[in-house]
């Protein structure tokens, strides 16, 4: 077992004292928790863009290969930076880690950093009182295992074939739910499509009470 720090550096996003307000077509993409997926990739599309980051000298663009973690909240997930032809800057809310792509591969850093167990130790290690947040020396601690770069790849595209089941078992759920909705109304068109509820159940009518017999 090795700890993050043995295997990538850790830096901090840029920090926005104000609310990102999105400019259509900025220069700029801007990384935020929200579009970090649980598959470990980005969505690109939904990112928020800026014409100039904030602050002095260069922005701290991100570069492919990079690896991109949420820090605060209740869910801890990672993704790898892609190429992009639009430069991306991430958020003060995220870490980004510069993996040494001759140990560890930055798809199995994400892939083990995503794991339910893992994100069950960060849940640990976080802290705060109102939102959790995780600090950079518990994520430099956190060991992770280092098996071979070609067991890495496989492991890395086991978890996706894992991923795809899953997907397809949810697919297969909701239409199968469907198909009971479907058959319900077939069942209600039969016995006259009209739904009663129990009697003891049943409003009361409005209006006067009958009168008790004298």
């Amino acid at each position: 077992m090795y700890q993050v720090a043995d295997l990538a550096s850790i830096r901090s996003g840029s920090p926005f004292r104000e609310r990102i307000v999105h400019e259509p077509g900025g220069r700029f993409r801007v990384v935020q928790g929200k579009d970090i997926g649980s598959d470990g990739t980005l969505g690109l599309d939904a990112m928020v863009r800026l014409s100039e980051i904030p602050g002095k000298g260069m922005p701290d663009v991100l570069r492919a290969g990079e690896v991109a973690l949420q820090t605060r909240g209740s869910s801890y997930r990672a993704a790898v930076v892609p190429r992009s032809d639009i430069p991306m800057v991430a958020a003060g809310s995220l870490y980004i880690l510069a993996p040494d792509a001759s140990r560890i591969d930055p798809e199995f850093l994400v892939f083990y950093l995503n794991l339910p167990g893992t994100q069950a130790t960060l849940r640990q290690l976080a802290t705060g009182s109102t939102i959790l947040n995780l600090r950079r020396a518990a994520v430099e601690h956190l060991e992770v295992p280092l098996p071979s770069l070609a067991d890495q790849r496989r492991l890395v595209e086991l978890g996706r074939l894992v991923r795809k089941q899953s997907d397809i078992a949810e697919r297969l759920n909701q239409l199968r739910l469907q198909e009971l909705h479907a058959l319900a109304l077939e069942c209600a068109k039969k016995t006259g499509g009209v739904v009663t509820p129990p009697a003891s159940k049943r409003p009361e009518r409005r209006g006067k009470r009958p009168q008790a017999l004298s």
